[in-house]
This record gives C-alpha cells, sequence and structure tokens, in this order.
C-alpha cells in the first residue's frame, strides 16, 4: 500500500509537475508551515476530514518554499472500486499551499513514513524530470484519482 501511494504520487507528479529546475533544494523554517503542523484545507466535497501534515519545507532559489506534505483521510477511488486513503508525500509551492490551507489543526503530529517517496521525488527532481505542484491540493488528489483509473 505505501509503495502503491509513493509510486502513485510520484506517477502524478511527473504527469502534471510544473517548474522542475536544478535542484538547490536547503531546508528552511522560514515558513509558516512547520514540520509536523496538521492543517484543515478546501478538499474534495467527499473528504471534508481531510487534512493534511507537514513533512518537510525546503527553499529553492528560483521556486521559493516548497512544502512537502502527506495527506489523510482521502477517498481515492481505485479501479477496482475500493479507496486509497492517504498520500504519503506531495511536494507543493507554498503559493498553492496557501491557497489551500484554511485551519491548524494541530501544532505537532507524528509523521508518516514518507522518505522513499521524497527520495523518489528528490532524484526526479535533481535530474530536472520533476517538479512542484502549483494547483490546489484538492485539485492534486483530483488529478491523482484521474491519473489512478487511466
Amino acid at each position: 500500500m505505501k509503495r502503491t501511494s509513493a509510486a502513485l504520487c510520484l506517477a502524478t507528479l511527473l504527469a502534471v509537475a510544473a517548474y522542475a529546475q536544478e535542484s538547490m533544494l536547503k531546508d528552511t523554517t522560514e515558513s509558516k508551515y512547520k514540520v509536523g503542523q496538521v492543517w484543515s484545507y478546501k478538499t474534495r466535497p467527499d473528504e471534508k476530514d481531510s487534512t493534511f501534515v507537514v513533512l518537510k519545507v525546503e527553499n529553492h532559489p528560483k521556486l521559493g518554499n516548497i512544502v512537502h506534505i502527506a495527506l489523510r483521510g482521502l477517498r481515492l477511488k481505485k479501479p477496482n472500486g475500493d479507496f486509497i486513503e492517504g498520500a504519503s508525500h506531495l511536494p507543493f509551492a507554498e503559493e498553492a499551499i496557501n491557497k489551500s490551507a484554511l485551519k491548524l489543526v494541530k501544532e505537532k503530529a507524528e509523521l508518516p513514513d514518507f522518505e522513499e517517496g521524497y527520495g523518489l521525488w528528490r532524484e526526479a527532481f535533481d535530474a530536472g524530470k520533476a517538479g512542484v505542484y502549483t494547483i490546489s491540493v484538492a485539485e492534486a488528489v483530483g488529478v491523482m484519482e484521474e491519473t489512478l483509473n487511466q
């Protein structure tokens, strides 16, 4: 399940990624989003209880802050009718997160296992083959569902 989720997130990101750049990423605390925070966001209609967890915040000289999140409480429909309830790693431009985030729900939560998904993304990002989402979180979830069902 974790491997499927990470692969799905990476495949979707590669399909819709914007701003693939040479990697010059540095961890940053210069953001209102802090590692471990849980936020509510503008969700799709059937996922009102979905939240995101901030996994990592990095800065890129051209892209600005990149907020890496995990999603909980999803209802991503699979072709067999089952659902995927979360996504382990999704990188977003901070501006996209700003347009999506509603309310800080919890200051410090345990982080899910995201290193594998982050590592796959970082390798592709460094190679200029992946970028960050610049669309809303809800729109990205919709794209993930469409990709999953192709």
